[in-house]
């Protein structure tokens, strides 16, 4: 009897010897809205793809690697697939550091638009060692404060912010305040314990932190929006069977980029409903003639920029000229 069930047996020893597990690593919570919306139905949708042949096991809360340590986690192989911000090591992704730059966009989608309307052009460089599944970005970032509300340019000076990135560091500096670098996991306290007045953020933090009862006052500008990607170990796809990558290339890609980058529109739109229920926070948008005053604070860090990747031999005015006209042509 046991013999007439061996070539059963090991027919499904060998289906199971055949499924390929990858992993992806990125280090926010389980509860994050990307893992939740974006991680998790892509890793669902290659599964489907594949009929189960390949299996992506997904390493939240950087168990793989942090923000700084995960590019190279990837390329390394400790990963196949990681989650990325590339203004998270400055001076690693020159050419897409240009997005960076503040006042640009004014949504995570416009952000996305963009970013694929210039890469092949312009961006593929800086990814030439990865194989890369999908560009997003956040929502816009706002000026959020605990200690006083911003209304004017001088409203900023003095005030203890957390800046996201290098760029944002430069332009809170430009704008009077005090820039203060830190994980964003440490907002909620740093707020509570007043080591720093406020942050430059996106709605969607006050959510994602539990930030309701901390934040008193935003200032909605749209100062910044930050571009990410999702990129996979390049030697390792390419060593995938042939169903594999075609399921990858499917469940990835510009439609994922901006299904993505939707989320985060939508999750600060939800942020900013809950905010008016709960009223406890004020929102206060800046007018055109004071925000005027802003970008013209900020307006030499693009000449900056041009100048620093200029002397990396990188088209920057060129690359900076077409990244305004899709902008323009996309929002």
């Amino acid at each position: 009897m046991a013999l007439l069930f061996a070539p059963l047996l090991w027919g499904v020893k060998r289906a199971e010897a055949a499924a390929i597990e990858l992993k992806m690593a990125h280090f926010m919570s389980p509860m994050h809205i990307q893992h939740q919306r974006s991680f998790v139905p892509f890793a669902k949708k290659v599964e489907e793809l594949t009929g189960g042949k390949v299996k992506i096991r997904i390493y939240p809360g950087g168990a793989l690697g942090g923000p700084k340590q995960l590019p190279d986690a990837v390329k390394a192989g400790i990963t196949d697939i990681a989650f990325i911000i590339p203004g998270y090591s400055t001076g690693r992704f020159p050419r897409i550091s240009a997005f960076d730059l503040p006042f640009l966009f004014d949504s995570a989608e416009h952000t996305t638009a963009v970013i694929y309307e210039l890469y092949d052009r312009y961006l593929a460089p800086d990814f030439k060692d990865y194989k890369v599944l999908c560009f997003y970005s956040c929502g816009p970032g706002q000026l959020m404060t605990v200690t006083r509300p911003i209304r004017t340019l001088e409203d900023v000076k003095g005030l203890k912010m957390r800046a996201p990135s290098a760029y944002m560091t430069k332009t809170l500096k430009l704008f009077g305040a005090n820039p203060v670098g830190m994980p964003i996991s440490k907002l909620h306290m740093s707020l509570e314990k007043r080591v720093i007045d406020g942050m430059l953020t996106p709605f969607s933090a006050v959510t994602d932190f539990k930030l309701f009862d901390l934040v008193k006052y935003i200032a909605e500008a749209n100062v910044y929006t930050m571009p990410m990607a999702v990129v996979m170990n390049k030697e390792k796809f390419q060593s995938l069977p042939e169903y594999a990558k075609k399921a990858i290339e499917e469940a990835t890609g510009r439609q994922w980029g901006i299904h993505a980058a939707r989320v985060y529109d939508e999750h600060d739109a939800n942020t900013v409903r809950k905010i008016n229920e709960l009223g406890k926070i004020k929102i206060y948008k800046i007018p055109k003639a004071e925000l005027k005053r802003f970008k013209e604070r900020v307006a030499g860090l693009e000449h900056e920029w041009i100048k620093e990747m200029c002397a990396r031999s990188i088209p920057a005015k060129e690359l900076m000229e077409a990244l305004k006209h899709a902008a323009e042509k996309t929002r």
